[in-house]
């Protein structure tokens, strides 16, 4: 990792120089001169061929000494950038100290410097070193990025989870155990050792028509080692409240928001969860039980209800699982030979030919993992990734046996370190970045993607927007079996991602010898560390009166602690502790404001604030030069988010997210300024500031955007959107038009009286946007009752807060040739209406979802929606039938329906589908009644 550091460096020193000449006054010599020694120190590690058995002396010196470089100039600059913000009288007062400062940096370069070359200039003493005719790590490294980017669309294949392979006895046994006993709740359990598929084979079950068809209420929740019982319940109340995160992101009248539910105890959730399970006869599985006591703390939320309730319980040991089920468990085997060698050929060769000479060679990798099924997936994702030659594949076999004449050591921890020993030197570090999140946590990819590129790790970047080019290494560490898709999108994006604890375990073992990171949880919160990045699975509070380390040099924390309030003291700790900080998340948290001294984070690039209150956002934020994400959270509140109007000062911000709308305050002045990195606003409101900054052109290069429309600016969203065409990159537009909850809105609700435009004049500019893929309208009203005419390129449609659909508006959306994902949400409107599809329409469209609509009957004419594989339905209640045209559509695979009506549950119960078509009722899989 010592070459990656370096790069870091030099890449950080240029932005320096390039950006913030001005805070580097008095020393810019020096810094160009340490770049001149950096940049021969990489050239020397890039054009040498390192061996095995590397001096790891060398290595580690060479790393710290860049970490030095670092900190020494970071530390200059942020202590110069403060000193030119004081008034002129504190200015003269701290002359002296200036002065000092500059000669105390000059005099650390200069020392840096000298090791720097020491090192260099003594490498021929250094075995480690040796030079070598053969072609360079570089060089090499450089030709696999070429037959990379051959393959990479490949990997953006469908990423759902593959057929399993075996468990076909185990699966049998665990579902009699479920299925077989009396009416008395009973637990089953599983055990195994660690990436013996535990987790796997209780999917599988989960998943199965056997066990769908007889419960009728299905949930699973992970407890990891470091449980925490209030995010296991809300967990649980996610799988339970079919409407749960709606009402996460709502405040509306009538519904119950998310602040209601966060704020509940313990004891309070445990009984909404017994409530929610009391009256069905359920399954709950408890993924990776480990500790007795944590099953004690959990138990009592899961009622006897003498209706035949069972749990599933996974664990590693076997005390625990006797504590909990008092049965015996189910004991989980090793793969057979045959199995294993079906799991690797699958994930290898991923049903393709292979040449013959392979097979004997991959038998005996295979057989080295000793019937492991991690094992086997880790490598056979490596191998899918190399060169299928007997050369190539005989290299792996030789570092295998290598690994196994090593004593002590477990035929697991040799194929992982082998699989990430082999990881080109770009994937490394996102790798191992992702130990820093707790046990089965579920990662949000877009906020990991951003992550990443504040971190650095995304160096070569070319012309391609570096978001791009880490959604690419995340599907190669998905391709290469490292990392398991949690979560897929509408769209086929992966949404969340997982990695197995094993991995993980890897991810901190690795991290923790080169200092990439630590994790700090309350087993070992007193161990003096000093990594450049801490994650803290502890409340703040706690850590801050448990821990007194010296924390000068982390450039990233973590908080992912239990819902905790922030308290100003707090503040103060942060502020003057991480002073480097350059990546920084907390959350979730209550912190109702943000300290106007932010902007003393001078470095900092990435900043997440899961808070449920932030009503402000101080203008100290300007300051922050360096910032390139702004993401506050994704609870949803009803007041908009006060920000400072001069936005256009954070020149490399590339993304703005905020649960709410940003509201600008302060007097515009008419910049010319353009943010030409800015490419994501989550929602702004459309008062004078916000209109006269994009009709400025503020924001050139943006893809994404919401837009919701102030009262006292309705009639402004015209004119706007004619402004917003000039964008030539737009991708993704979100409108909030004013609805029923806005203030002042009209009785008889529509477009035109709430917004002020009416729906044709809307719909006519929003026809313009030709770059336009992804469109979004909240509180449509009215909307669907003219013509429609969208923008010509989009794929992906959203309307919601519709109150009525005439058949002119479903010809208008039918018309759209290349429309992919359509989502209609109804606001539970009264007049019943039907949804007609003419012959031949929605020729494209491949995913149709709708809620809370008051269809009375859906018609699909001859040859409509030809290309449809997925149907949503959600709370239509007076839709008691689906067409008979819909089940001859040879692409459909899967069909939902949440909440029916009781017709339209008889029906689908006593539906026969002949087509492989997977039907769903209130998330049960139906198929094989």
């Amino acid at each position: 990792m010592a070459d990656t550091v370096v790069s870091f460096v030099l890449d950080h020193l240029a932005q320096l120089v390039a950006r913030e000449a001005n805070l580097l006054y008095g020393v810019e010599d020096r810094v160009q001169s340490l770049q001149y020694e950096l940049q021969m120190i990489k050239q020397l590690l890039n054009t040498t061929k390192r061996k095995k058995g590397m001096e790891h002396t060398v290595l580690n010196q060479i790393r710290d000494m860049a970490h030095l470089a670092e900190d020494v100039i970071d530390t200059f600059v942020a202590k110069v950038s403060i000193y030119k913000r004081r008034t002129i009288l504190g200015k003269m007062l701290r002359g002296f100290h200036q002065a000092r400062l500059l000669r105390d940096v000059a005099e650390k370069v200069d020392n840096i410097k000298i090791t720097l070359n020491e090192i260099r200039d003594n490498k021929s003493k250094y075995e480690a070193f040796k030079e070598t005719n053969n072609q360079s790590a570089a060089e090499e490294e450089e030709e696999e990025e070429k037959e990379r980017a051959k393959a990479l669309q490949k990997l953006r294949r469908n990423v759902e989870e593959d057929d399993v392979v075996g468990f076909v006895h185990d699966s049998n046994d665990v579902i009699k155990r479920l299925l077989e006993g009396g009416s008395n709740r009973k637990a089953v359990s599983i055990i195994g050792m660690g990436g013996l598929g535990k987790t796997t084979l209780a999917r599988k079950v989960y998943n199965s028509s056997q066990v769908t068809q007889h419960f009728m209420c299905r949930a699973w929740v992970y407890m990891s080692n470091e449980c925490r019982v209030r995010e296991l319940l809300l967990g649980l109340l996610k799988h339970l409240m079919p409407d749960f995160e709606q009402q996460c992101r709502g405040n509306k009248k009538g519904k119950k928001s998310a602040g209601n539910i966060s704020n509940l105890s313990e004891e309070e959730l445990k009984i909404l969860v017994r409530n929610c399970l009391e009256s069905e006869r359920y399954l709950v599985v408890v993924d990776d039980l480990w500790k007795k006591q944590d099953w004690d703390e959990v138990q009592d939320a899961f009622p006897d209800n003498n209706r035949g309730s069972r749990i599933l319980i996974t664990s590693r040991l076997k005390e625990v699982a006797l504590h909990a089920a008092h049965d015996v468990p189910h004991y989980l085997q090793f793969l057979n030979e045959e199995e294993s060698w079906k799991l690797f050929s699958r994930r290898v060769f991923r049903g393709e030919d292979y040449p013959s000479d392979l097979e004997s060679l991959g038998k005996q990798m295979v057989q080295s993992c000793r019937g492991l099924p991690l094992s086997i997936t880790v490598l056979a994702g490596m191998l899918a990734n190399k060169e299928k030659s007997y050369r190539e594949w005989s290299k792996v076999v030789g570092h295998v046996n290598s690994y196994l004449t090593q004593d002590e050591t477990q035929v697991k921890d040799i194929v992982l370190k082998l699989s990430y020993d082999n990881l080109p030197r770009r994937l490394k570090p996102c790798f191992l970045y992702l130990g820093i999140f707790p046990e089965d946590f579920e990662i949000p990819v877009v906020p990991l993607l951003q992550k990443w590129v504040a971190e650095g790790f995304i160096q070569d970047k070319g012309n391609r927007d570096p978001d791009d080019i880490a959604e690419d290494y995340l599907y190669e560490l998905i391709d290469r079996s490292l990392v398991q898709v949690a979560i897929v999108d509408t769209n086929g994006s992966v949404k969340t991602c997982q990695v197995h604890d094993l991995l993980r375990d890897l991810c901190i073992s690795e991290s923790k010898e080169d200092k990439v990171f630590e994790v700090c949880t309350d087993n070992n919160i007193l161990i003096p560390t000093k990594p450049r990045r801490l994650s803290i699975h502890s409340s703040m509070g706690h850590y801050i009166s448990s821990n007194g380390n010296d924390h000068s040099c982390i450039r990233s924390l973590f908080f992912f602690g239990p819902d905790y309030h922030v308290h100003m003291k707090e503040w103060k700790w942060l502020s003057e502790g991480f002073k480097l900080v350059r990546v920084l998340e907390i959350g979730p948290t209550r912190w109702g404001k943000i300290p106007s001294n932010l902007g003393n984070f001078i470095h900092l690039r990435y900043l997440r604030m899961n808070s449920f209150n932030v009503k402000f956002v101080p203008t100290s934020i300007l300051t922050l030069w360096n910032l390139q994400t702004i993401d506050i959270g994704p609870w949803r509140r009803s007041v908009p988010i006060s920000f400072p109007v001069q936005m256009w000062k954070l020149k490399h911000l590339r993304h703005l997210n905020t649960p709410q709308p940003i509201e600008l305050r302060g007097s515009y002045s008419g910049s010319d300024e353009k943010m030409w990195n800015l490419q994501t606003i989550s929602a702004i409101l459309l008062n004078s500031q916000a209109t006269s900054l994009i009709k400025k052109g503020t924001f050139p290069n943006l893809k994404s955007l919401g837009l919701k429309v102030a009262y006292g600016y309705k009639g402004e969203l015209p004119k706007l959107l004619q402004s917003l065409q000039q964008l030539s990159y737009l991708n993704k537009l979100v409108i909030v038009l004013r609805d029923r909850h806005d203030t002042e809105v009209f009785v008889d609700e529509s477009v035109e009286r709430n917004n002020g435009c009416k729906p044709q004049e809307l719909l006519r500019c929003l026809g313009q946007f030709n770059c336009l893929t992804i469109l979004s309208i909240e509180n449509c009203l009215d909307l669907l009752t003219c013509a429609v005419t969208l923008p010509p390129n989009v794929t992906e449609l959203t309307l919601s807060g519709i109150d009525y659909i005439s058949d002119q508006g479903m010809n208008g959306l039918g018309n759209h040739t290349k429309l992919k994902i359509l989502t209609l949400w109804g606001i539970w409107s009264c007049d019943t209406f039907n949804l007609n599809c003419v012959g031949g329409s929605f020729p494209q469209l491949e995913v149709f979802q709708m809620g809370h609509l008051e269809v009375g009957n859906w018609r699909l004419g001859n040859g409509a929606m030809p290309k449809l594989q997925k149907v949503v339905i959600f709370n239509c209640d007076r839709l008691n039938d689906l067409p008979n045209e819909l089940w001859s559509l040879s692409g459909l695979r899967k069909v939902q329906v949440r909440k029916p009506s009781e017709q339209m549950a008889c029906m689908l119960r006593n539906l026969e589908v002949n087509n492989g078509v997977q039907l769903f009722i209130n998330g049960i899989n139906i198929n094989n009644f």
